[in-house]
């Protein structure tokens, strides 16, 4: 005969009367317990289906906060199942568990990578605002709490971009009327006859030129930046300095080798080794760049020289404008003071840093540290 199993009763029932008869149940009981297996069923069901259209109703930022609310219904069934006696309940709620389990962290996944985007792209914006001359605007999207950070942001970075372009249009202006009157008066004073006082006051007219001058360059390079990068043989672009030196006389020479091409922005590199290059001149009498490459595979450009050097507790300073040492008898030396500042500045474009230390022996360095390799 053929076995059949009873899922409420339990037992295999057969025609055989050596089988082991179970204790039945009655029909009243197995009614019962089919009637409770299909109302938490069907409670089970209702709850997805309420517990769906709740979590509609909440805000896109706010359903991930919910999703457990759809796990909880079957799980409650389930549990109360297994407390009326149903051995397959256990199997069931651990079913349940893991598949709902990996579709909450693959939803959650979904969730949390759309809220941050918004983050991520706020941060990236933030950190390009006032290096670039565009003002790239922030998409408005996302959260309410997203959409509305990036509305504020793209209004706070139209009004820092167009105050500064107005001050830096005003610089400009200023810088072109000031030099007029300043080259006539230098005109003047060239022209006329000796008097005891015209060497110091060229000198003085010419100060008052370069201080114009590097001042707008200042401003400019603070905020606007148009120079794009360019890939650059660096041992072949730094020796093009250093011949430019050497042709006109000076005490310059490079050391270091470096193979490969790196993106760097030309003018502005250009314009910081002159400026160090410059620096070392003035308070050594001569010049030493090397090229090199660290283990963790920086790039580093030095500019090295035997001059006084700095007093440690200046090393910071003197990168800030218009910052001026004082030589040996205690005046300043000549200069505006923004070499550094530019350097500085302009390196920082470059995802680089300018890095000051005293030499050993005497001397200062000045080093680019490129952030990466």
């Amino acid at each position: 005969m053929s076995l059949i199993k009873d899922e409420y009763w339990g037992a295999d029932i057969n025609g055989s009367s050596a089988a082991k008869q179970p204790s039945l149940q009655s029909s009243d009981d197995v009614l019962q317990d089919g009637t409770t297996h299909d109302t938490f069923r069907a409670l089970s069901a209702i709850w997805l289906w309420i517990s769906g259209r709740v979590v509609l109703l909440f805000p896109a930022s706010m359903r991930f906060r919910l999703l457990l609310g759809q796990i909880i219904g079957p799980v409650v069934a389930f549990v109360s199942l297994m407390i009326l006696g149903d051995a397959e309940a256990l199997r069931l709620i651990i079913a349940t568990v893991a598949i709902a389990g990996l579709a909450s962290l693959w939803i959650t996944a979904v969730i949390v990578g759309q809220t941050l985007k918004p983050l991520n792209d706020l941060a990236e914006a933030a950190d390009k605002l006032g290096i670039s001359g565009s003002v790239q605007r922030l998409p408005e999207y996302g959260s309410c709490e997203a959409a509305t950070a990036a509305k504020a942001f793209n209004a706070m970075s139209e009004r820092v971009s167009r105050e500064v372009e107005e001050r830096i249009g005003l610089l400009t202006a200023f810088s072109h009327d000031i030099q007029t009157p300043i080259t006539r008066m230098r005109l003047r004073v060239e022209l006329a006859d000796h008097f005891p006082e015209r060497v110091k006051l060229l000198r003085d007219l010419q100060e008052a030129e370069r201080l114009v001058r590097d001042g707008i360059a200042y401003a400019k390079n603070s905020h606007i930046t148009y120079e794009n990068e360019t890939p650059v043989e660096l041992r072949a672009f730094i020796e093009s300095i250093v011949f430019d030196y050497q042709d006109t006389g000076r005490d310059v020479s490079i050391l270091g080798r470096i193979q490969g091409i790196r993106l760097v922005k030309p003018a502005a590199l250009r314009r910081i080794m002159s400026n160090l290059t410059d620096n070392a001149l003035k308070f050594a009498g001569a010049a030493e760049i090397r090229i090199a490459e660290t283990p963790n595979r920086q790039t580093v450009i030095a500019v090295l020289d035997r001059g006084p050097g700095i007093e440690k507790d200046k090393l910071n300073a003197v990168m800030k404008p218009f910052v001026r040492l004082q030589g040996d008898s205690g005046e300043q030396v000549s200069g505006v003071g923004l070499g550094l500042a530019i350097a500085q500045q302009l390196a920082r474009e470059m995802n680089a840093s300018l890095v000051l230390t005293n030499r050993e022996g005497g001397g200062l360095s000045a080093a680019i540290v490129f952030a990466d390799g």
